[in-house]
Formats: structure tokens, sequence, C-alpha cells
């Protein structure tokens, strides 16, 4: 804190948010009106392989590298409001994102920038699919009565415990 020492009011305040902002584990790239990068934080930049001082000043669809997230980008960028969107990205490595494009507009409504928000879920997702494969697998041993190989269930026909089987697998 002995940085912040002898700052008072604003620039405080603007230093702290700024901190703050960079320190998210959330990405966020802010555009100007035109379009241009003017800013991101570092999950921004570890998220999307970039440096923010070699895409400073440039089109955010210009520098975007993953061609699904270039695509989620130019479908949102012309919308007034929020687009919200999942997004599997292959580039700079394989990642699951949940994807928020927005404006920002200061008191009067004007729009003075338009922000990329995004989150990598991709921990979330494969532990989605492990949960559910060991409740299948559970649910296998149970409909096998704790054996091997499941016996019809009371209920089921052939065919829904062959689609059992397979979920399983």
């Amino acid at each position: 804190m002995r940085e912040l020492e002898g700052l008072e009011g604003t620039c405080l305040d603007q230093c702290l948010v700024g901190q703050a902002l960079d320190g998210m584990c959330v990405g966020l790239v802010v555009m100007n009106p035109a379009g241009r990068v003017a800013w991101m934080n570092r999950a921004a930049e570890n998220l999307l392989g970039l440096d923010r001082e070699e895409v400073n000043g440039r089109r955010l669809s210009r520098v975007i590298r993953d061609p699904q997230l270039a695509e989620f980008w130019l479908k949102a960028r012309p919308h007034a409001g929020n687009t919200l969107g999942e997004v599997t990205v292959r580039w700079p490595r394989p990642a699951e994102l949940k994807v928020n494009a927005t404006n920002c507009s200061n008191p009067n409504g004007d729009r003075v920038a338009r922000v990329l928000l995004f989150c990598d879920v991709t921990r979330e997702r494969t532990l989605q699919v492990q949960l559910s494969q060991e409740a299948v697998e559970k649910l296998m041993v149970l409909a096998s009565g704790g054996q091997g190989a499941p016996e019809p269930v009371a209920g089921l026909t052939a065919r829904e415990m062959e689609v059992l089987r397979m979920v399983g697998k």
C-alpha cells in the first residue's frame, strides 16, 4: 500500500479499481467506441494468448486468434445490449468460455465503450462430465444388484437397459 500513500480521492479510487480489475480471474477487454482495444486485464492476456501492449489501439476483431471467439465477437459487436454465449476455443489452449459482450454508457446514456468479459469454465465442465459418468456407473452397479453385468431391472425394457449401458460407457 506504500505506492498509494499520498494519493487522495478519485486518483486513489481509480488506482484501486484498476488493480482490482487487473487481478480478476475473469478476462476483461475494453474497446473504445471505434472498436479498438483500450485496455485488457492479465486474465484476458492469458486466456487469449495476447500481449496487451501489442494489441492496445488495434481492432479486437483483428487480434483475436481463435476463430470461434472471433465469430462470437463479430456477431455480438453490432448489438446494443448484452450478448451472452458459450464458446469453445482451441487457441492458445483448448478451453470452454462463458462470454458476455456489452456496451458501457456514461450517465447521459452515451456509449463510451464496448466490453468483452469471459470466464474459463473448462474445469467446471470436466467435473460435470466426470460426475455424470460416476452417477451412471453407480446406476449400473445398482441395476446389476452389485454384480458384474447388469440384469434387466423391473420397469426397464431391453432397449432402455442397452441405452443405460451405452451411457455408462
